[in-house]
C-alpha cells in the first residue's frame, strides 16, 4: 500500500513539474514579444542621430545661393546657418540632433507639415503612439532649436532658361566618416517645397516667395536594412525583407497630430495616416540620375527638409546614436 502511496505522489509531483515548465515556456514566450523591435525608438524615448553635415550642389549651368543675393554652385551647414544676415525673413532650422518624425507630405502655407513621434508603453513590451506637429523656426545647434528635431532650411536656384532638374549620383545618405554605421540613413528622408519663381535680379522678391503647395519626397536607400530593420518589417508589418537587394517597401506618414494613442502596430490601420509615394526612391550607390523637378527661368525658391521617418521599418531601437551626412547635389537633365 506504502508503494501504491509513493507512485501517486511521484506521477503528481511529475505532473506539477511538467505544469511549471509549461508555465515558464509560456511566460518566456510572452518575454521575447516583449522585447521585439519596434519602429519609432519605441523602447529606447532618447536615442537620437547626431552631428548632422549637410552639402547642397550643383553642376553647370545651375547656381544656387542662401539668400538670392551671393551665388555659387554649393552651399554648406555654414552657409545655411548665417543666411539670416542677408535673408531677414529666413527661417533656417538646423538641429544636431534629430529623432522620429513623420510626414505624409502635406503643405500649409509654404512649409511641409512634420510630426513628432511619442511613444508611451502600456505595458510590458506594447508601445502606443501619440504625435504632435512642430514649427519651425530660425536656429542651428539643439541649444537654440530647443525641441525641434528635423532640418528645414532654403535655397535658391538661378537658371536662364526653364530646365528640368535631377538628382545626381553624388546625392545620398551616409554615415559621415569614421562614424559607426547603424542603419539610420536607411530611415532618412528629404523632402522639397518649390516656393516660386521670380526675375533673375528680383533677389527681395524671391526671399518673400511662400506659394509652395505640394512636396516631393526622396527615399534614399531604400534596398537596404539592418538585420533589426528587417526583423522589425516582419514583427510590426508583417512584411518580409532582406538585408539587401529588396523592393522599396510601403509605409503611412502621419497626416495629422493626435492625442488618442494609436498601437504601434496598428498605424497602418488609422486615419491619422496616409501612404507616402515618394517622388524619388533611391538605391544605395544608384548609378543613374533621377528626375526630380522642372523650373523656368530666373530664382526659383525651394525649401528644403530633412528628417528620420518614425514609420521607416529601419527607425527602430539599434539606430540611435551615429553621425549623418546629407548630400544634395542638383544637375540640368539631358
Amino acid at each position: 500500500m506504502s508503494k501504491i502511496n509513493d507512485d501517486i505522489k511521484e506521477k503528481e509531483s511529475r505532473k506539477r513539474r511538467r505544469l511549471f515548465i509549461m508555465i515558464l515556456l509560456v511566460i518566456l514566450l510572452i518575454t521575447s514579444f516583449g522585447v521585439s523591435t519596434y519602429a519609432w525608438f519605441s523602447s529606447n524615448k532618447h536615442a537620437t542621430i547626431d552631428s548632422i553635415d549637410i552639402n547642397v550642389a550643383t553642376v553647370t549651368g545651375i547656381q544656387v545661393s542662401v539668400d538670392a543675393i551671393n551665388w555659387d554652385n554649393k552651399v554648406t551647414k555654414e552657409q545655411i546657418m548665417n543666411a539670416y544676415k542677408t535673408y531677414r525673413g529666413a527661417e533656417n532650422q538646423l538641429p544636431d540632433t534629430l529623432t522620429n518624425m513623420s510626414t505624409s507630405g502635406n503643405v500649409s502655407q509654404g512649409k511641409m507639415d512634420m510630426f513628432l513621434g511619442l511613444t508611451e508603453e502600456e505595458k510590458a513590451g506594447s508601445f502606443t503612439l501619440t504625435t504632435r506637429k512642430e514649427s519651425e523656426k530660425q536656429c542651428s545647434g539643439d541649444k537654440e532649436c530647443g525641441d525641434k528635431h528635423f532640418i528645414a532650411f532654403d535655397i535658391f536656384l538661378l537658371v536662364t532658361t526653364p530646365v528640368n532638374l535631377s538628382l545626381t549620383t553624388n546625392s545620398n545618405v551616409i554615415p559621415q566618416p569614421g562614424a559607426e554605421d547603424k542603419g539610420s540613413q536607411n530611415a532618412a528622408r528629404v523632402g522639397f517645397v518649390v516656393e516660386g519663381t521670380v526675375g533673375a535680379t528680383e533677389s527681395l522678391a524671391a526671399q518673400n516667395l511662400k506659394r509652395g503647395s505640394s512636396s516631393l519626397i526622396w527615399e534614399p536607400n531604400y534596398d537596404v536594412h539592418t538585420e533589426h530593420g528587417v526583423i522589425a518589417a516582419r514583427n510590426i508589418y508583417g512584411i518580409t525583407t532582406s538585408r539587401s537587394g529588396g523592393s522599396r517597401l510601403p509605409y503611412k506618414g502621419v497626416n495629422t497630430s493626435f492625442n488618442t494613442p494609436v498601437a504601434l502596430d496598428r498605424t497602418d490601420e488609422s486615419s491619422y495616416f496616409t501612404t507616402v509615394n515618394p517622388k524619388v526612391a533611391t538605391t544605395k550607390d544608384f548609378s543613374t540620375e533621377q528626375p526630380l523637378m522642372a523650373i523656368p527661368a530666373g530664382i526659383t525658391k525651394v525649401r528644403i527638409y530633412m528628417w528620420l521617418e518614425g514609420q521607416d521599418v529601419d527607425l527602430e531601437n539599434n539606430a540611435s546614436d551615429t553621425k549623418l551626412q546629407y548630400n544634395v547635389e542638383l544637375a540640368m537633365m539631358d
